[in-house]
């Protein structure tokens, strides 16, 4: 789960997405926290692409505020759900040629189809770029520098650095296309319990992240890199095609989608058990290849919600000859207070499933097979927090999970919690509920349909280095 380390709100009013509403700012700088510049690795922002707009006879250009021609530059930016849910609005600077001014822009909303779990914005850049009017060699020597952002709610830019490994690089546009193309493999919709992303790396490597279920989503990310031969341009324009062919079985339903430009997402039919899927790279000019595990294609099963999944429990202990036995249903809920903080050996979740044929014999693969996760979230959190919660060992016919509270312990040593504690009435503590579900292979578990079983943490309400250091 991806979090932003953001809670004000911030509020920002419709502006026109011309330059017109370009201004002078600071280059770009890289530091700490929301109240100074920063580098975000995490998908919160990202540069699909940039690149002029050709009108079918030239390039579009403007008239800028020194009364020139200057091409535009559109670009797509994409922010994750959780910075769209902050109120936070993507943003970029620029800077181009021997001009040393940095130019801000910013990004509008459209209604074209996000890549899931991001909402897409455009944004166009004209002010101070190259025009119509200039000489061949100025065309071909134009540099334009790029960052896109977020203006951060205490003061601070949280820069895009997803595609961009180092702190102080920049998207560079330069000749002789002009254009930062996209990156499909680079912010990939999120896998998770319902959805599935299968990756296809240059190197002819592959990996299934989160859950193939059958009525799921699929993700397909596919570096371009493996079909390198059929490449063909026109004005700028890609005239060749990389194409996913999918078919799902029993039903033997077929779709094709393009993994160009970016990762595809495709609905998984609710009756599917497996599925197969190969590469196409075509181009204008009739170049053909192929990518097909050597004809045999690229084969998944589908992940199947085990027979049963039970003896879910807590057990908090100062000691114990088992670290499961002896815990209390997961049902009743739990306490983590400050006993437990300094004195037990035990803090775990445990629980335990069964299949036939999978959990009722020794398998090294069944981490593969099994696909288990705990939900969790504090009180006063809307978006679910995910983990995975490894194999502990067999029980008899089932496979044993395991998972420690500490982790998830909001008042642990050199840490502030990540939701404001309530006094606890009548004693000098403090406290802060967690609700928690289990999902594997795509079943959820819970105490009733719905609902989530809980846990209540509870500290002193004084503690020196939290006065010190949480706001």
């Amino acid at each position: 789960m991806r979090r932003l380390l953001v809670i004000p709100l911030v509020l920002l009013g419709c502006v026109d997405p011309t330059e017109s509403e370009s201004s002078d700012k600071a280059a770009p700088l890289v530091g700490v926290d929301n109240t100074v510049d920063a580098a975000d690795r995490n998908c919160h922002v990202v540069l699909r692409e940039m690149k002029r707009n050709w009108t079918g006879f030239s390039w579009e250009s403007v008239v800028t505020s020194t009364g020139s021609a200057a091409y535009v530059w559109q670009g797509t930016i994409e922010i994750s759900n959780e910075a769209q849910a902050e109120g936070l609005v993507p943003r970029v600077i620029y800077q181009a040629g021997s001009d040393p001014t940095w130019r801000e822009a910013i990004a509008q909303p459209i209604t074209q189809a996000p890549t899931p779990g991001y909402v897409r914005y455009t944004v166009r850049i004209s002010e101070g770029l190259l025009g119509p009017g200039m000489s061949a060699a100025a065309h071909q020597n134009h540099r334009i520098q790029l960052a896109p952002f977020l203006k951060m709610a205490g003061g601070g830019r949280l820069f895009d650095h997803n595609r961009n490994p180092n702190d102080f690089d920049n998207y560079l546009i330069s000749g002789p296309d002009h254009a930062i193309g996209s990156a499909p493999n680079a912010c990939t919709p999120p896998a998770g319990p319902q959805r599935a992303k299968l990756t296809f790396a240059a190197d002819f490597t592959h990996q299934r992240e989160g859950v193939l279920v059958p009525g799921g989503e699929l993700v397909i990310a596919y570096d371009t890199a493996r079909l390198p031969t059929c490449r063909h341009w026109r004005n700028g324009y890609a005239l060749w095609e990389l194409t996913a062919h999918v078919r799902f079985e029993p039903g033997l339903e077929y779709h094709t989608v393009s993994v160009r430009d970016m990762a595809a997402t495709i609905a998984v039919p609710p009756t599917a058990r497996s599925m197969q899927v190969w590469f196409e790279n075509t181009s204008a000019s009739g170049c053909q290849r192929w990518d097909s595990n050597n004809g045999a294609n690229y084969r998944f099963a589908m992940a199947l919600p085990p027979q049963w999944v039970g003896n879910v429990q807590n057990l908090i202990t100062r000691g114990a000859s088992d670290p499961c036995d002896g815990g209390g249903p997961a049902s009743q809920g739990f306490a983590f207070d400050t006993w437990t903080r300094q004195r037990a050996a035990y803090t775990n979740l445990c629980f335990q499933i069964y299949e036939p044929g999978m959990t009722d014999l020794d398998d090294p693969d069944l981490w593969q097979k099994l696909d288990v996760t705990v939900k969790w979230r504090y009180a006063g959190q809307q978006a679910w927090q995910s983990r995975y919660v490894g194999f502990d060992r067999r029980v008899g016919n089932n496979a044993r999970y395991l998972m420690s509270w500490r982790d998830h312990d909001p008042f642990r040593t050199y840490h502030c919690p990540e939701v404001a504690p309530t006094p606890v009435p009548g004693g000098p503590y403090v406290q802060v509920a967690l609700e928690y579900y289990l999902i594997v292979n795509g079943g959820e578990v819970r105490p009733q349909p719905g609902a989530a079983f809980s846990a209540m943490f509870v500290d002193y309400a004084n503690d020196s280095w939290r006065a010190s250091n949480c706001q």
